[in-house]
């Protein structure tokens, strides 16, 4: 009798350790997924490379963010934009290339069609303004954001997420400015960045020629 008592003392001991050590190593697993997850850094939203790259190489002192904030304004969707979208038959694919959409590709924005066409020989013919659209995909509907006279223009553009998207814009003056539209709150933030260029842009017809458009 004796000799039962022990063996079931020590079965019970050997549970009750088994258990502690099963629920430490539950622990250690959980809090190691916690350690990795909050260290895993969050995806940073990418300012076009070519844009970059094509600024950095002019000015070895150029910094994508020193940028420097001036406002935040209202803006709205209820000017109707005055391109076809990509669901209209009137659309030229000759701007495929050029529309900026957002990551669910649901819309997209354009801000070639109002200001460039193709001339009989083959160049791009250029429009002294410029317009902004949204184009949503699901609603059939290209809405103007913006309009630019000669003095301001977009050179590209990025989204940061599927509501939240940036212009990046040049001027007459060789200054840059940066815009930040928010779908949601229907707020822009506006940008300007400190140093005027010691060059002339020409980005843009950059940006043609790398889509097999002829700019002179």
């Amino acid at each position: 009798m004796k000799k039962l008592i022990i063996f079931f003392v020590f079965a019970f001991v050997f549970s009750c350790s088994d258990k502690k050590e099963k629920e430490n190593s539950a622990v250690t697993v959980s809090e190691k997924e916690k350690v990795t997850a909050t260290a895993k850094p969050a995806a940073v939203p990418a300012i076009p490379s070519d844009w970059l790259q094509f600024y950095t190489e002019r000015d070895a002192e150029f910094k994508p963010d020193g940028f420097r904030f001036l406002d935040e304004r209202n803006f709205d969707l209820k000017m109707e934009g005055h391109v076809p979208g990509k669901f209209n038959q009137d659309f030229n694919p000759i701007y495929a290339p050029f529309l900026v959409f957002n990551p669910s590709k649901t819309l997209y924005l354009d801000f070639d069609s109002y200001q460039w066409s193709l001339a009989p020989d083959g160049n791009a013919g250029f429009e002294a303004d410029q317009e902004l659209n949204l184009v949503d995909l699901k609603n059939k509907s290209v809405s103007r954001i913006a309009f630019y006279g000669p003095s301001f223009w977009i050179e590209d553009a990025y989204w940061k997420n599927d509501s939240v998207f940036v212009t990046l814009e040049n001027s007459y003056d060789k200054v840059l400015f940066m815009n930040e539209y928010d779908l949601k709150t229907m707020k822009k933030k506006s940008y300007q960045y400190p140093d005027t260029l010691k060059f002339s842009s020409d980005y843009a017809k950059l940006r043609l020629r790398k889509n097999g458009i002829k700019v002179e």
